[in-house]
C-alpha cells in the first residue's frame, strides 16, 4: 500500500513530521515492535502507555503511527504520523485493507461470552464439516483449519496476526470461520477490520475485572461484535437470554441496533424456549421450540454430557440454521460431537469404577456449571479439585470457595497459574470464602500432589473434578511457564494407584 493510499483510505491519519515521498509503500502493519520490518508501519498501542514512546523510538520500522498525546524522541529518518484514535484500532482495518479484506470473503461468525466461547466454536466447527463446509477455528486453544493447529499465545490474536490468519484461511479454502470474540480483543479493537457474518452471546458472569473497570465496561465490550454485525446487510446475531446476563445484553445490543435480526434462546422467555432436558453418563437430550420455519418442537440428542452443554449445543443448533444448514443432518452430528479439549473432558479409572473430570472452569459461575453437570450423573461422592490465577481478579477467589463448599462433597485447594503471586496467599484468599466450621478436604500448592492425593481418594463410583486449566498444557510459576498437563497427571495418578 502507498503511504498516498493510506492517507486517503483513513482520514482520521495525519502526518506529523519526517520526510518522506507519497510513492513510498507500506508493507504491512503491525502493533507488536518485535515483528516488525524496516518498510512495515507500527502502530503503537495505546495500552503500551509510556512505553509507547520507547517502543517507537527502538523501533527499526520506518513508518510509526501515533497517539496524538504521545510524545517521542529519537525520530530521526522515521516518519510519524499521528490519529487521535488508539492507533491499534486501526491495525486491523489497514491490515485487511492490504491483504485483500480477507473476512470480506470468508464467513466469520463471532462468539463471545465469559464461558462457553471455545466449545460453540467447536461445535459449530464439527457441525459445518459435518455438512460438508470448510471450517477453521481461532481461539483459546489455537488456530486450527485444514488439519492445521497452532498456537497464537491469545483468545483473539493482535489484529495484524488475525488478518494474516484469515488471509490463510482463504488462501487453503477455507469457507467458514468460528472465531472467540474475547472482551479484550474487541475492546482494544483487534477485530476491527473482521466483517461477521453472525454473533453469538452464551453468558456473561463475572471476570476480567483486572482489565475492565466494571461490569457495565464488560458487557459494552462483549457488545461491540453486535454493534460490528449492525453495519453489514444479512447479519445475525444469537443470544442466550435465560444465561447470566443475557436479558441485559439483549437490552443492551437492541438499544444500539435496533435493525439487527437477532434469535433468542431461552427456556421460558426465549423465542426458542427449551423443556425436558434429561441427563445421563451417556447422552444429554432436551426439547427446543423452532420457528415455523424450522419445523416446531425438535428432539435434540448429544453426546456432550451436562446442562451448560445444553446452552451450547442449542446456542449452535440455532446459529447453524441461521446459517442455512440442513436441520436434519444437524441433528444427527449432534449425536456424536468430539470431546473438545479441556471442556468436560472425562478420564476412567481400568475398570471404569471411578471418573475424572478436567473442566477450563476458572471463574465462579463456570465452577458451578461444571459442579452441577457432574451432580446430574449422580455420582457417589463429587471432590473438587481448583486453585485460582495470580496476578488476577481476587475478588472471585471466595466466591469460588463457597460454590464449591456448597456442591462438592469435598474440596481440594490447589495452586492453578500462580505466576508472580505467593500461592499460598492465593490460596488463603480462596479458603476465606468457606462458611462456618468448613475446611478443605486437602490443601496443597503443588498441583500434581494435590491431583494424586485426590484420585488416590476416589472411591468407587466417585467423580474427581480438577478445575481451572483445562487444555492448558503449561503451569506460570513466577515468570517461569513450565510443562503441566492436569490429563497427563490423572492417568499418572490412576496408573500409580492400580486404579
Amino acid at each position: 500500500m502507498k503511504l498516498s493510499e493510506l492517507l486517503d483510505l483513513y482520514s482520521e491519519i495525519k502526518i506529523e513530521q519526517g520526510s518522506y515521498s507519497p510513492d513510498e509503500r507500506i508493507r504491512f502493519v503491525r502493533t507488536d515492535s518485535r515483528k516488525l520490518d524496516k518498510d512495515d508501519l507500527f502502530c503503537v498501542p495505546n495500552s503500551s502507555g509510556e512505553k509507547g514512546a520507547d517502543y517507537a523510538s527502538d523501533s527499526n520500522s520506518r513508518f510509526i503511527l501515533i497517539n496524538s498525546n504521545l510524545k517521542i524522541q529519537n525520530l530521526e529518518g522515521k516518519v510519524i504520523l499521528k490519529t487521535a484514535l488508539d492507533p491499534e484500532s486501526l491495525a486491523g482495518p489497514i491490515a485487511s485493507s492490504i491483504l485483500g479484506n480477507p473476512s470480506e470473503k470468508l464467513k466469520v461468525i463471532g462468539v463471545t461470552g465469559t464461558n462457553g466461547k471455545t466449545s460453540l466454536t467447536h461445535i459449530l466447527s464439527y457441525l459445518g464439516e459435518s455438512q460438508g463446509k470448510s471450517c477453521g477455528i481461532i481461539g483459546t486453544t489455537g488456530v486450527k483449519y485444514k488439519g492445521k493447529l497452532s498456537d497464537t499465545g491469545y483468545t483473539t490474536p493482535d489484529p495484524s496476526s488475525l488478518q494474516l490468519i484469515l488471509k490463510e484461511m482463504l488462501d487453503a479454502g477455507v469457507e467458514y470461520v468460528f472465531m472467540e470474540a474475547s472482551s479484550h480483543g474487541l475492546k482494544l479493537g483487534r477485530t476491527n477490520g473482521v466483517r461477521f457474518q453472525a454473533g453469538v452471546f452464551s453468558n456473561l458472569t463475572q471476570d476480567h475485572l483486572d482489565f475492565h473497570p466494571d461490569m457495565l465496561d464488560y458487557l459494552q465490550s462483549k457488545a461491540l461484535l453486535f454493534s460490528s454485525l449492525s453495519k453489514h446487510p444479512n447479519t445475525f446475531g444469537v443470544i442466550d437470554t435465560d444465561a447470566p446476563g443475557g436479558k441485559d445484553f439483549q437490552k443492551y445490543v437492541r438499544s444500539i441496533s435496533q435493525d439487527l435480526k437477532l434469535f433468542h434462546l431461552g427456556k421460558e422467555e426465549g423465542e426458542f424456549p427449551i423443556s425436558k432436558e434429561t441427563f445421563s453418563l451417556e447422552k444429554t437430550s432436551y426439547t427446543i421450540r423452532l420457528s415455523e420455519l424450522w419445523g416446531k418442537d425438535t428432539i435434540v440428542d448429544t453426546n456432550l454430557l451436562g446442562g451448560f452443554n445444553v446452552r451450547n449445543t442449542a446456542l449452535a443448533f440455532v446459529t447453524a440454521l441461521g446459517l442455512g444448514w440442513d436441520k436434519q443432518s444437524l441433528l444427527n452430528s449432534l449425536q456424536s460431537i468430539p470431546q473438545i479439549p479441556g471442556r468436560f473432558q472425562i478420564y476412567y479409572s481400568k475398570d471404569r469404577s471411578r471418573m475424572a473430570v478436567v473442566d477450563y472452569a476458572h471463574t465462579p459461575d463456570a465452577l458451578e456449571n461444571i459442579l452441577k453437570s457432574i451432580r446430574e450423573s449422580k455420582p457417589n461422592e463429587l471432590i473438587a479439585l481448583f486453585g485460582c490465577g495470580g496476578d488476577r481478579d481476587r475478588t472471585k477467589r471466595p466466591k469460588m470457595a463457597k460454590i464449591a463448599q456448597d456442591l462438592a462433597d469435598k474440596v481440594i485447594l490447589t495452586s492453578d497459574n500462580p505466576r508472580t503471586e505467593d500461592p499460598e496467599i492465593i490460596l488463603n484468599d480462596i479458603q476465606a470464602g468457606f462458611v462456618g466450621e468448613y475446611s478443605p478436604f486437602l490443601r496443597e500448592a503443588d498441583r500434581a500432589k494435590a491431583i494424586h492425593f485426590g484420585i488416590s481418594s476416589l472411591k468407587e463410583g466417585s467423580c474427581l473434578l480438577v478445575a481451572g486449566k483445562g487444555h492448558e498444557d503449561y503451569q506460570i510459576i513466577g515468570k517461569e511457564k513450565r510443562h503441566f498437563d492436569d490429563g497427563e497427571e490423572i492417568r499418572k495418578a490412576f496408573d500409580s494407584f492400580g486404579l
